[in-house]
């Protein structure tokens, strides 16, 4: 009873950040478009936010958006949907092997909004007395999950050369 209810929460959470998401993108490509800025959208401004960062990894600068983009879906939604979209841009030749290989580890771990929200609302289900320990912790827990990643990355984009 306990699994299934945690799994119907896992399921519940992905669809409501990925419709969180899709709420969120629908304002910032209207006001984009009143702008001069047509693709505005959460991912867009993501990848901004995140591109020094892919670049301190190792990313060169011309792939640095594309996977900074990568790395904000991953935060943002989770790592399946980064993958996703990693596919896309590959298919598409925008990134090169060296960024492959970065994004990858970069992308690679459940460290990310929607995994909080799971891990308060599954297992606070099952111990609802410490909903508020697993909150405070969280966050801290997130930037620890993605700093470590982000260190793996780096790491493989200095054996890769």
């Amino acid at each position: 009873a306990d699994g299934l209810k945690l799994a119907l929460n896992v399921g519940a959470m992905l669809i409501a950040f990925v419709a969180l998401i899709a709420m969120i993108d629908w304002p910032l490509a209207w006001l984009g478009g009143h702008i001069g800025v047509p693709s505005l959208s959460l991912n867009s401004i993501l990848g901004v936010v995140c591109r020094p960062l892919a670049w301190l990894m190792g990313v060169p600068w011309a792939e640095s958006g594309q996977v900074g983009t990568l790395i904000g879906i991953k935060t943002a939604v989770n790592e399946f949907v980064g993958y996703i979209e990693m596919e896309k841009m590959i298919a598409a030749g925008q990134l090169s092997e060296r960024a492959q290989v970065i994004a990858t580890y970069a992308l690679c771990g459940f460290s990310n909004f929607s995994s909080i929200a799971i891990q308060i609302g599954g297992i606070g289900g099952i111990a609802p007395e410490r909903k508020s320990d697993l909150a405070r912790v969280g966050l801290r827990a997130m930037v620890a999950g993605s700093l470590a990643c982000f260190q793996t990355a780096t790491i493989a984009g200095f054996l890769i050369g």
